[in-house]
């Protein structure tokens, strides 16, 4: 009959959702076996057990002595004083401090005021020895020249009296650097200088006209060729002037010797 084939097929179909749907059975996890198993007391080791060592031999060498060690000194403790820290200091009033301030300023002032003073003394001091040392060895220069002018009207051949005298008042550099410094000398000792170097100037200048009004009138009566000599009373006139402006220099030279030193 037909139902009853179909009956094992429709039990089947409602059992087996109930089947998958049953828990699966769970599996028991093997029991860990020990790290380290117990000893049985059947068990034989695989490799023998080495043998003991064998003992030293005995020998009657002396055995060296150990020196016992020595113990090194013990530190000496040296006892340094301690230095006493200073009392702290007390701060100075506003007025203490404005006092010391200008009493400072005025003490850099004075100091440098002197210095500054000594510097400028050294300086003139220096000034004043060139200055000497220069117009002493001009001023023996111009007394060796004046000795060596000729004495009118007897004048030497190839020496004039109007050239000498022209050439001398022309040894005058010293005198001309020296001017701005004569204040560095005593005061009658400059004057004395001055009126020597201007005398001498003066007779050179009035030799030198008398000699040009010699060479116009020598001109004037055809007789050139010759040295136009003043007359001789004119040459007199001059070498007197000239005299009394070397009168008193030794004195001079000497105390510009004296200043140099």
């Amino acid at each position: 009959m037909p139902s009853l084939r179909l009956l094992p097929l429709a039990f089947l179909l409602i059992a087996v959702p109930a089947l998958a749907q049953a828990p699966a059975p769970v599996e028991t996890p093997p029991q860990d076996k020990p790290a380290v198993e117990e000893e049985r007391p059947d068990f034989q080791p695989l490799r023998p057990a080495e043998p003991d060592e064998p003992a030293a031999p005995i020998t009657n060498a002396p055995q060296p002595a150990t020196v016992p060690a020595v113990a090194p000194p013990a530190p000496v403790m040296v006892q340094v004083p301690v230095a006493e820290a200073p009392p702290p200091a007390t701060p100075l009033p506003a007025w203490a401090m404005a006092v010391l301030l200008v009493a400072g300023a005025m003490l850099a002032g004075l100091l440098g005021l002197t210095a500054a003073r000594s510097l400028r003394r050294t300086e003139l001091t220096e000034r004043r020895r060139a200055t000497a040392a220069c117009l002493a060895a001009e001023l023996e220069t111009r007394r060796l020249a004046f000795d060596a002018v000729p004495l009118p009207p007897n004048v030497d051949a190839g020496v004039s009296f109007v050239s000498a005298v022209i050439s001398m008042a022309g040894i005058d550099c010293a005198f001309r650097t020296a001017q701005g410094s004569l204040f560095l000398l005593s005061p009658q000792l400059a004057a004395h200088i001055s009126v020597h170097y201007a005398a001498v100037q003066r007779v050179a200048d009035f030799v030198k006209g008398q000699s040009l009004a010699a060479a116009v009138r020598m001109l004037q009566a055809n007789r050139l060729g010759g040295h136009p000599c003043p007359d001789a009373g004119a040459m007199r006139e001059a070498h007197v002037e000239l005299a009394a402006a070397f009168r008193g220099l030794d004195k001079v030279i000497l105390s510009l010797n004296a200043l140099q030193r």
